[in-house]
């Protein structure tokens, strides 16, 4: 059961940062439609030249927070 929290951890944190990587991404797949939906207009956070909106923090928040969980049990 450990192993599935810290591997549902990881993929909430792929899934958090999938806005920064779609700039990267863009010519293999288009991403335009998926990214909207992070930004709710709520709250935006720059850090290290990105903006991570409300729904990111959120995702990578709870992605490190059950990747610990796992890992520690």
């Amino acid at each position: 059961m450990s192993k599935g929290i810290a591997i549902l951890g990881l993929l909430l944190i792929i899934v958090g940062l999938l806005p920064i990587w779609a700039v990267y991404l863009q010519p293999y797949v288009d991403l335009a439609m998926i990214v909207g939906y992070f930004n709710q207009n709520i709250y935006s956070l720059d850090l290290a030249g990105y903006v991570f909106t409300e729904v990111m923090l959120g995702l990578v928040g709870f992605g490190v927070l059950l990747l610990i969980i796992g890992a520690v049990k």
